[in-house]
C-alpha cells in the first residue's frame, strides 16, 4: 500500500512534524533537577508557629508550601488586577460614550 495521493494521482510527501515535547521536557528536567536538590538536602523537622497553632513538619514540605502558596496567590492577585483594570476600562468608554452622545 502506497502514501496518500494528491489530486493528479501522485503520491504526497509526509510532512515532518517537529518534536514539541521536546521543549516542555527540558523545562520540566530545568525544575526538576533543583527541586529534587532542595528536598533532599532538607529532611530535617522543623517547627512551624502560625497564629497559635504549630506544626512539625519536614522543611521541604514548608518550602514547598510556601512555593505553592506564592504561585496561588500571584495568580488570584494578576487575576483580580485584570478584573479592576477591565472595569476601569469599560467604565471610561461607557463615560466618553456618554460625553459624545450629550455633546
Amino acid at each position: 500500500m502506497s502514501g496518500p495521493t494528491d489530486r493528479l494521482g501522485g503520491t504526497q510527501a509526509r510532512k515532518e512534524t517537529p518534536n514539541l515535547w521536546v521543549g516542555p521536557l527540558f523545562f520540566l528536567l530545568l525544575l526538576l533537577v533543583p527541586t529534587l536538590m532542595l528536598i533532599f538536602s532538607n529532611t530535617e523537622s522543623a517547627h512551624l508557629k502560625l497564629l497559635g497553632w504549630g506544626w512539625n513538619a519536614p522543611l521541604w514540605v514548608i518550602l514547598l508550601a510556601t512555593f505553592i502558596a506564592g504561585i496561588v496567590l500571584s495568580r488570584l492577585f494578576g487575576w483580580m488586577w485584570r478584573a479592576f483594570r477591565r472595569r476601569r476600562a469599560r467604565l471610561r468608554a461607557d463615560f466618553d460614550a456618554a460625553d459624545r452622545v450629550s455633546s
